[in-house]
């Protein structure tokens, strides 16, 4: 990796100091200011409480012969208090306020085609973002993308370590799969109206995950004010000790356009050992806030439904959703969770979330907790 940095390096330092100037005077400059409360209220146990104020600041250059630099700083500190248990990590190693260096790449565009080297934002069925606390998950990888097909998008990379939310140390990259990292390769086909079609290959080499085979297609259509949809997907998750997993997933919904009213349901269920989400939130229908297909173990099921009201009649930008997915065991046992979820979208460059969740996830080895989480973006 490298040696390919130090390449496109080399190409935009070796190009014409005229040219340079103007795309430096093209970067761009974006980002957002974040706070977040949690509160975490364990049963028979107390509660917990955390927060932070940060965000993230993102420059990226203009194009010099398809070149261009980008790079990112996170940061979360905390305010008032400091009690991370059973919550979103929103602290680096420690429980400490922190920053990080989350982007710091070289994108090169030519043709239909874009590779990015460097430290970035990845997003795959199973390794991705997920922002759902104060800093997402960032990967080191080398990502390549066409498009030099009708319809059809190409995704390749190697990725080699990770930081973030959902990583094992939040506030350092470390590395996946030690030193041998991960390579994927995926195609998603949109030539079919109405319909998404994506494969997906990642390996592991030599890890007790050591591939994920993942397929997945999406029908949507609309007539007059009625949308529906129906999704498919099938994982098959290889282990190196054990039997593999097959994972199946059914997703529907039904949507009012004229009065905003959504309402979906999902299925899925493994076989033969336990389900992996990879490396971020997860692609599986049926996952929630905070109980996922995983929770469930080997030949484990989950089942969600929910309903979501677009409110752009009476308030514009407020949304509410309701939903509730079941956990269900390979000894029967469940676990569920309940999920109010609301979302007002003051302006372009304002916005408040708020998800408030009942946990009874003691059967798969979570907690039995009311949970709630708030967090307002102010976009620049």
């Amino acid at each position: 990796m490298k040696s390919s940095l130090g390449l496109l390096l080399m190409l935009v330092v070796g190009s014409e100091a005229e040219s340079l100037s103007e795309a430096l005077k093209q970067t761009k400059v974006e980002g957002y200011i974040r706070g977040t409360y949690q509160h975490h209220d364990v049963k028979e146990d107390r509660v917990y409480k955390d927060d932070a104020i940060g965000g993230k600041l993102h420059l990226e250059t203009g194009e010099l012969g398809g070149i261009s630099v980008g790079a990112s700083l996170y940061t979360s500190y905390a305010l008032f208090h400091d009690d991370n248990r059973g919550l979103i990590p929103l602290r680096g190693d420690s429980h400490k306020s922190y920053s990080i260096l989350g982007e710091a790449y070289i994108k090169a565009t030519f043709a239909k085609n874009l590779l990015t080297v460097g430290l970035q934002e990845i997003e795959t069925p199973f390794a991705q973002v997920d922002d759902i606390g104060m800093v997402p998950n960032s990967f080191e990888a080398v990502m390549f993308q066409s498009q030099m097909v009708q319809n059809t998008t190409l995704t390749m990379g190697h990725i080699v370590k990770m930081a973030g939310v959902d990583a094992p140390i939040v506030d350092k990259f470390s590395n996946i799969n030690e030193d041998r990292g991960m390579q994927l390769v995926g195609i998603a086909y949109e030539g079919i109206e109405d319909l998404t079609l994506q494969a997906w290959y990642y390996n592991l080499d030599k890890a007790e995950l050591d591939s994920i085979i993942f397929l997945e297609s999406d029908y949507e259509k609309s007539i007059d004010n009625i949308a529906y949809g129906f999704g498919l997907q099938y994982a098959k998750e290889g282990y190196s000790v054990g039997a593999d997993a097959n994972v199946y997933g059914v997703t529907a919904s039904l949507m009012a356009q004229n009065i905003g009213l959504t309402v979906r349901g999902a299925y899925t269920e493994v076989k033969d050992n336990g389900a992996n989400s990879g490396f971020g939130g997860g692609a599986f229908y049926s996952n929630s806030e905070y109980l996922i297909l995983d929770n469930a173990g080997a030949n484990g099921k989950a089942t969600w439904y929910g309903v979501e009201y677009e409110a752009s009649n009476s308030l514009e930008g407020l949304t509410v959703g309701l939903g509730r997915v079941t956990l269900e065991n390979s000894d029967k046992a469940k676990a569920t969770e309940v999920d109010l979820v609301l979302s007002y979208e003051m302006s372009d460059a304002f916005e408040v979330h708020a998800i408030a969740s009942n946990l009874k996830g003691t059967n798969v080895g979570e907690d039995d907790a009311k949970h709630l989480r708030i967090f307002a973006n102010y976009n620049f």
